[in-house]
Order: C-alpha cells, then structure tokens, then sequence
C-alpha cells in the first residue's frame, strides 16, 4: 500500500514530504478484503450482521433496527502496531440509519446512530437480520498509517496546479479509518463536533476545543459498500479523549460531511 511519503515522491512533489512530516498523526487504515467464507463472530468487518451478547438488542429507530456499518475487533488493532489509546480487546459495532442519513447535528439525528462496545467477544451471537437492512460483508484489515492534517495543508501557500495535484493524490482512496486526523471533505471535523455534539455554541471556542477529541472510526463512501453518504460524503465517529479512556462509548458522536 503506497504511503502518501511514496504519492508525492513519484510525482515529483517530494520537497512536501518535511513539512507534511510536522503534520502527521498515526491512524489505522482500514481495508476491505473479500471474506473467504463466513466470518467468525467478533470478527473485523464491515457490513453483514452483527454480533451481539444475548441479551443486547440491535438498536433501532422509530421500530426499524439501525444497519451495521462496521464492527470491530480492537485486538486487530494491537496486533497492527503502534501505541495507541484504544482499549486492547472488546468488540465495536458502529450503526447507521443508512435510508434516512442523519447528518448528526439536529437533537432528532441521535436515534439515527449507536456505537456499541462489548468487552467480552466470547459472549457475541450472530444476529438474524434481513438481507435488505444488511450492507455488503467484507473483512475489514488493519493497517498502521500516517494521517495528514488536511485543514493544515489547505492554509499553506501552494499554487493553483500544485495544490490540486497534491489533494488529487490524497483523495485517491477510500478513506475508511480510525484515530489520526480526519479527512474532512468541509470544514473540520472536531469543531463541527464541538459545536454540534457537545453544544459549544460559540465556533471559536468550538475550534479551541477540538483537540479534546479523538476519531473513532471514518467511514467513506463506498461502491463496493453499497454506501453513498449524501454526495459521495463521509461518516465521521468521534470522542472525547477523557471517554475513550473510560470506556464511556455511549457519549461517542457522529457528523456526516458532504460535497
């Protein structure tokens, strides 16, 4: 998997490299490989039905239960690499009302999502889910990376023709995610959640307060998905970093972006 290091040095843009370095934060890409039979339960995926603890009930809205996104085993993590602040073990389930779209910031938009977070995968059931609330199932794998400071990189000095070449090499995948800097395809993430997750009406003590978050999980539109957020937008999970550390997955907060 090229690295942006490796993007920009073969297309001769290599003397960005030093001070794209200063903005750099680890992260984990997550890429979707073809499941090669059913996968286990707990395992890392996205899509398919998920696995719950008997007694936890898939969440829903309005009566009709949320689709699983993803899910994920925070042991493939530890096993990628990197000290990170992730718990070493348990389960995620990230869920979506993937008709309806909430884009996060309306009080009503809260039912539309759920994370769940289970510490023991041993007690995890496949659910019985209906084909058609269910998105495609894929494995989901783990990759340690170096994430960019997007809204950094837009403030600096570029000319036209080189700015565009270096965002056309940054958006060239998929950008499915956990922790680093987000790939915001509007304003930034950790404000608008500021603002609108956590009602710090003031957008400058918003900005002020966006290092107190950590991106849980980014999920881009996908084909292969059958995920279209919006216009070809992304679903942004964040947290306060006080909560991660707690386990309080509960108090997570979502925003979705689109062009």
């Amino acid at each position: 998997m090229k690295t942006w290091r490796d993007k920009l040095e073969a297309n001769g843009l290599a003397e960005y490299i030093a001070p794209f370095s200063e903005l750099a934060k680890p992260g984990f890409r997550l890429n979707k490989e073809d499941a090669a039979g059913t996968l286990a339960p707990g395992a890392s995926k996205f899509g398919g039905a998920p696995d719950l603890p008997p007694d936890v009930e898939i969440p829903s809205k309005d009566g009709k239960p949320l689709t699983l996104i993803a899910q994920i085993n925070l042991s493939d993590a530890a096993l990628a690499g990197d000290v990170h602040p992730l718990p070493g073990t348990g389960i995620l389930s990230f869920f979506y009302d993937t008709e309806e779209q909430p884009w996060g910031g309306d009080e009503s938009d809260r039912s539309g999502w759920k994370v769940l977070y289970h510490e023991d995968p041993t007690r995890l059931e496949r659910c019985d889910v209906p084909e058609e609330r269910m998105l495609p199932e894929f494995a989901a794998v783990f990759h340690a990376v170096e994430t960019l400071d997007a809204d950094a990189i837009i403030g600096m000095d570029f000319d036209d023709e080189t700015g565009e070449a270096i965002f056309e090499l940054l958006e060239e995948d998929a950008h499915h995610q956990m922790l680093g800097h987000p790939f915001a395809v509007q304003n930034p993430v950790f404000a608008e959640i500021a603002h609108y997750g956590d009602e710090i009406a003031d957008w400058d003590e918003a900005a002020k307060a966006a290092d107190d978050y950590v991106l849980l999980f980014q999920m881009d539109s996908d084909d292969d998905l059958d995920a279209v957020w919006g216009d070809l937008g992304m679903l942004y999970f964040c947290i306060r970093k006080e909560d991660l550390a707690e386990k309080r997955f509960d108090r997570s907060h979502m925003i979705m972006q689109s062009g």
